[in-house]
């Protein structure tokens, strides 16, 4: 198997290098690694051909993490392609066990490893739900849920829990990810992290990023992968970690309202999306609000506030954007 690796960067030299030597380190070969840099402090030549092992094309772009990576699937010549976070840390036999269970699972075009971030000096990679009042929250305003459902089985829960356990990893009425099940050597979820994900170019090209979203891209994922064949398998016993650099990195109240929009967008426009209805997106965010509201969370309340606005008034400025032909906008709190 012929892989190629695409890294779309900004302003985070010291992260990316870091990416460049676990790359490096890599027990299985890699083609060609493909870094499209739309930052002002790039890497020198010096400076990535100390890498001896790795063939690098290193181009510049635009600022949009949707036209780079674009740019570096466009470029790559393996029919495989591992895209690349540039603030992750992947060990050396990462892409090995990737490529194992491709080899084992024919039909899984797109497969990741369970994708890791630090919380409170603990890496996890689920939010299980623990109670009794959250089940609930979440059944009724058919929010996202990423992680095991845990709360103890009584008459209260028993409804929900029968639901989730049914419907398995699915998209939920609003549009939400619920992944529950992570039992097993892997999982299949409808969505998940592509950050360090390894998918046929040919499911890349045909489902490209949007180059609508903003620079930062936020949901260009999820525009993504809702148009795949099948859903991305995660296996269990293959760890990525997700450093959360903080360098070019928006608010979080900004990824939120960005995310919405982005969400209510894909929701009009994609066909694995039909389900979804906005009355149901909006309905949603009334349970967010409630709960910001219960916290006293003036920027979060905000952010959803004029969410839903743009979405009840038809303002979204991402479909605005799309029916003007426009790239990129930034749509501002």
């Amino acid at each position: 198997m012929q892989i190629s690796v695409v890294i779309p960067t900004c302003e985070r030299k010291a992260r990316l290098l870091s990416l460049l030597q676990n790359l490096e380190s890599s027990i299985f070969p890699i083609r060609e690694v493909i870094i499209v840099d739309s930052g002002n402090d790039k890497l020198s030549p010096a400076e990535y051909s100390r890498f001896s092992k790795l063939t690098i094309e290193y181009i510049s772009s635009e600022r949009s993490v949707c036209i780079q990576r674009n740019a570096g699937i466009r470029m790559a010549r393996s029919p495989w392609i591992l895209l690349c976070d540039d603030d992750i840390e992947i060990p050396p036999g990462y892409l090995q066990q990737l490529v194992r269970h491709v080899n084992s699972h024919p039909e899984a075009g797109a497969v990741s490893g369970l994708w890791l971030e630090k919380e409170k000096d603990q890496w996890k990679a689920t939010h299980p739900v623990h109670s009794t009042r959250e089940l609930w929250w979440k059944y009724i305003f058919h929010l996202g849920i990423w992680g095991e459902i845990n709360c103890k089985s009584n008459w209260l829960t028993q409804r929900a829990k029968r639901y989730y356990e049914r419907k398995g990893n699915h998209i939920s009425k609003a549009g939400w990810p619920v992944n529950t099940d992570f039992a097993g050597e892997y999982s299949i979820c409808p969505v998940y992290s592509l950050g360090a994900s390894l998918v046929k170019k040919e499911w890349l090209t045909r489902s490209p990023y949007d180059e609508v979203l903003d620079r930062h891209g936020i949901g260009d994922n999820y525009g993504v992968v809702v148009d795949f064949p099948t859903g991305i398998h995660v296996t269990s016993k293959t760890l990525v970690y997700h450093h959360l650099e903080e360098s070019n990195r928006l608010k979080r109240s900004v990824q939120y309202y960005r995310r919405i929009l982005a969400l209510d967008y894909f929701a009009k426009i994609k066909p694995g999306l039909k389900h979804v209805k906005r009355r149901h997106i909006v309905w949603s965010l009334t349970g967010n609000l409630l709960s910001f509201l219960k916290r006293m969370d003036g920027i979060m309340i905000r952010a959803t506030c004029k969410a839903m606005s743009k979405i009840i008034f038809h303002r979204n400025p991402y479909l605005a954007a799309a029916k003007t032909k426009q790239k990129v906008v930034e749509p501002m709190l």
